[in-house]
């Protein structure tokens, strides 16, 4: 095995309204991993939150997803020296985890000559994100495809990459704290009213409808969410107000990617996108971090 390097982009989880449903690719941002041969695995880190990442196999969600990978297979491990060059914040809301978890699948999957099993990387993938931050695929799926994913089934391990004809400007906005995945999930409601459960599922496939068909008018009201961002936003200080003056600069919306902190909006222009950028970084403060991009339409990649 010669040297290779593997790019995997950020991703937004949720998109506001699909809670583990919708996923989002965002371009120009992610972490790269370059793999060499080795006889045991090896693991150094350089870059952002370096010092928090695991050094250890076992822990690691690169490693946990190639040895996933291999146990699938009914094969040898072939095991190898990674280095992790970080620019997603961990604990960050971006799929730093799952970013990891590709890359590692995707390796292994090379490795043993499989890279066109979609199906195998998903499932590897998921095996290393769960250790982390639970079962879910909405940051793993568009890191492996790309662009608008939805998540039918993760036990079946079903995905619908969704079409896009809309186009449209991303801001994400990451003030300087973590907030870890398991932990934003205990604020979360344990149960729905009906009419807040339709309402949810409204926002939700009005959304997937309006990225797929380039229906701007709609957008906005899909980027809606009765459940999750309630009760997260009390998590990251600031974020009634910073969405209150994306609104106001003429965002579609804003909400928060994953877990957070880090925040996103979607504009309909480029202009637009840096007025949100802005506003938020005048609540959250100048130690902000501000990435505006259009989505990516592909997922991970060998370089």
């Amino acid at each position: 095995m010669s040297e290779f390097r593997i790019f995997a982009p950020a991703t937004i989880g949720n998109v506001a309204s699909g809670f583990d449903v919708l996923g989002l690719a965002v371009a120009g941002l992610g972490d790269t991993f370059v793999f060499e041969e080795s006889n045991h695995y090896s693991i150094a880190v350089q870059g952002r939150d370096a010092r928090l990442v695991p050094l250890e196999p076992e822990k690691n969600t690169v490693t946990l997803a190639a040895e996933a990978l291999y146990v699938s297979l009914g094969i040898t491990p072939k095991r190898f020296h990674v280095t992790l060059e970080r620019t997603l914040p961990l604990a960050g809301g971006l799929g730093s985890s799952a970013a990891s978890s590709v890359a590692g699948a995707l390796a292994a999957a090379k490795i043993a000559g499989v890279l066109d099993r979609k199906d195998l990387i998903l499932k590897a993938a998921l095996a290393a994100e769960t250790v982390v931050a639970g079962p879910h695929l909405d940051n793993i799926a568009p890191c492996i495809f790309g662009g608008l994913t939805l998540v039918q089934d993760v036990g079946d391990l079903r995905v619908y990459p969704v079409p896009m004809r809309a186009k449209f400007w991303i801001t994400l906005t990451t003030p300087p704290l973590h907030i870890q995945t398991k932990e934003a999930r205990k604020v979360l409601p344990q149960q729905l009213d009906t009419p807040r459960w339709t309402r949810q599922m409204a926002h939700c496939t009005t959304l997937a409808l309006a990225l797929a068909l380039g229906d701007h008018e709609q957008i906005a009201f899909g980027l809606k969410d009765p459940f999750a961002e309630p009760a997260r936003g009390n998590l990251i200080p600031g974020f009634f107000q910073a969405k209150a003056l994306a609104m106001n600069v003429g965002a579609y919306g804003f909400s928060i990617s994953g877990s957070g902190p880090t925040c996103f909006a979607l504009s309909a222009d480029e202009a637009t996108a840096h007025k949100v950028a802005d506003a938020v970084r005048e609540v959250f403060g100048p130690q902000t971090l501000v990435h505006i991009a259009e989505p990516s339409l592909q997922g991970a990649s060998i370089l």
